[in-house]
């Protein structure tokens, strides 16, 4: 029925005498092949899903939480303080933590892991990938530098008070390595999928976030709460409601500064200083609006089965992509994978300062370099999947619901503050700038696509 649909929208194209006939039927042609794709990569999504099911007897671990984590140079100045707050987090929830940190390329931090061996009640388990023979092949994972004898699995171990894990994955550096998305294949691709196919049960709950994320509350028009336990409210809805099988924070950038944790320098958030424009923008619009429903890398929570399936995926075909979180929110979608933004809880995430420039010759502003970064991304899938298959998740064109939907927008960008003439003003210079700023950038990201696919992908910044 669907390809006699197809002939005859073909047919009506060439025949008709419409001017843009041969415009409409390429664009046609070009739709139905996103659409092909888009299906092709759902149906993959929900093989993998269907196979740990059956592997698992659809019975998952309930008593441990896996968090993901992807580390490379600078994350020595967050994880001393990260991970010991998510293994805090989880152990309020009355769980336990299997925590996998990827370093990424041959990065290395001794002295942090040295730290997490002192942590109470926590196994520090080293593990090492060997050759990584392309982009897209995961590297098989060993428990020894030398990489001999069978590939490590992970086990299952015997409920213990306060038990919780951290398993170091040293990621050998090599010709296809660099990237993010790189290291998760093969945490999620190599040591998480081969181990349940070798019998272990993994948790019923999995958690993606950054080196540098922190899951906090602030309720809507309220200040965050740095010591709440943000990750406690999203594990518990969805413990509370089996249909829902992923979530989302809100995000909230912060310009990170010097700070004191333990007696260990790190970087910290500092939510009083302000941040850039367009992050600004986002941080309104995340959740709230449609085109802004990403769930973000700095915090998403979702059953094991639906994360590992999503990931697997997406680094399995596309090793070049940078933004795997909106990418993984557009296959969420199309898989039928219910899940929203949890609009009251938020996870941080590291934008520069205003003043700060990049390295290159000529600088530029470090600000404007990240949107461009993620709006190349977004191009990138949007050549993909199709502008019509993705912009509900990710739009980066003009924002309508500024115009549709005013009295909410407004709302938000006022958020708890003093509404007066000062406040106004503030607020509609940044909405200025971040308008035509973002202008500028989206033609160079519409002009200089990320490459998804093939030797010339890179997924490094």
């Amino acid at each position: 029925m669907e390809i006699s649909k197809a002939m005859f929208l073909n047919k009506f194209l060439v025949t008709s005498d419409h001017p843009n006939k041969f415009l409409a039927k390429e664009r046609f042609t070009l739709r139905e092949k996103q659409n092909i794709i888009l299906d092709a990569d759902v149906k993959s999504v929900l093989f993998y899903r269907k196979w740990i099911q059956a592997q698992t007897n659809n019975a998952l671990d309930n008593t441990r939480i896996l968090g993901i984590v992807a580390a490379a140079k600078g994350s020595e100045n967050y994880l001393p303080y990260t991970i010991p707050k998510m293994i805090q987090q989880i152990s309020e929830i009355g769980m336990m933590a299997d925590i996998v940190i990827g370093l990424n390329n041959g990065f290395e931090c001794p002295t942090v892991i040295d730290r997490f061996i002192l942590l109470p009640n926590v196994q520090v388990i080293h593990l090492y990938t060997g050759e990584k023979l392309a982009n897209n092949i995961p590297a098989p994972i060993f428990d020894n530098l030398m990489c001999q004898g069978k590939p490590y699995c992970l086990i299952n171990i015997e409920p213990q008070p306060s038990q919780h894990r951290i398993f170091i994955v040293h990621q050998k550096e090599g010709q296809y390595s660099a990237g993010k998305i790189r290291i998760l294949g093969d945490i999620y691709g190599s040591l998480l999928l081969k181990s349940i196919e070798n019998g272990w049960i993994p948790p019923t709950i999995s958690v993606a976030f950054d080196a540098e994320s922190q899951f906090l509350i602030e309720e809507e028009y309220s200040v965050i709460q740095p010591e709440s336990n943000g990750l406690k409210l999203i594990v518990n809805q969805l413990q509370n409601s089996p249909k829902v099988d992923i979530c989302g924070t809100r995000n909230k950038f912060a310009v990170y500064q010097k700070g004191m944790v333990d007696g260990t320098e790190v970087l910290v958030p500092n939510f009083s200083e302000e941040v850039p424009p367009i992050q600004w923008f986002i941080d309104i619009a995340h959740g709230k609006f449609s085109g802004f429903q990403s769930k973000p890398g700095s915090g998403t929570v979702a059953k094991t089965d639906v994360l590992v399936s999503l990931v697997a995926v997406i680094s399995e075909r596309y090793p070049g992509i940078r933004v795997e979180d909106t990418h993984l929110s557009i296959l969420a979608k199309y898989a039928g994978f219910l899940g929203d933004i949890f609009i009251d809880v938020i996870s941080t995430n590291k934008t520069p300062h205003l003043t700060d420039m990049t390295l290159e010759q000529p600088p530029k502003k470090a600000w404007v370099e990240q949107v461009y970064r993620w709006n190349s991304g977004y191009r990138g899938l949007e050549l993909l999947y199709g502008k019509h298959n993705i912009q509900s998740i990710i739009s980066y064109g003009f924002t309508w619901f500024i115009l549709t939907r005013p009295i909410k927008f407004w709302k938000s960008v006022i958020g708890s503050e003093k509404i007066n003439l000062y406040t106004l003003i503030r607020k509609l210079k940044a909405l200025a700038i971040a308008f035509i700023v973002s202008r500028k950038i989206n033609k160079r990201s519409f002009d200089q696509p990320e490459i998804l696919q093939g030797s010339e992908a890179k997924a490094c910044w």
